[in-house]
């Protein structure tokens, strides 16, 4: 279940979780950015080996929608709504809050 902010190394879900066993809530949102390293002045220096692999771990969906962004860079990309939702089932407990309206109690 990814419900909230999932970022950086977390997304690394996506490809070590078959689809099927993944579920988004409405208050999901993915977050990407290229892989990186400390260079030799302690600032961060792109890992372009480690961008790559990680890039293609990623499903066939998630690297399209990567990929009409322009690719993983430094800065962070988000994927949330209903582009997000189109890719991945909703969670049960989700779609069953949204399907219930909120009614009185006796």
């Amino acid at each position: 279940m990814i419900d909230g902010l999932c970022a950086s190394a977390c997304t690394i879900v996506l490809g070590a979780v078959p689809h099927d066993k993944i579920c988004v809530t409405s208050r999901a949102s993915l977050g990407f950015h290229a892989a990186w390293d400390f260079g030799a002045t302690g600032r961060p220096v792109t890992n372009l080996e480690a961008t790559r692999m990680l890039y293609e771990m990623y499903p066939t969906s998630i690297r399209s929608w990567i990929s009409r962004r322009g690719g993983l860079k430094q800065r962070m990309i988000f994927l949330r709504g209903r582009e997000l939702a189109n890719m991945y089932r909703p969670c049960y407990m989700d779609a069953q809050a949204s399907a219930h309206t909120p009614s009185a109690h006796r």
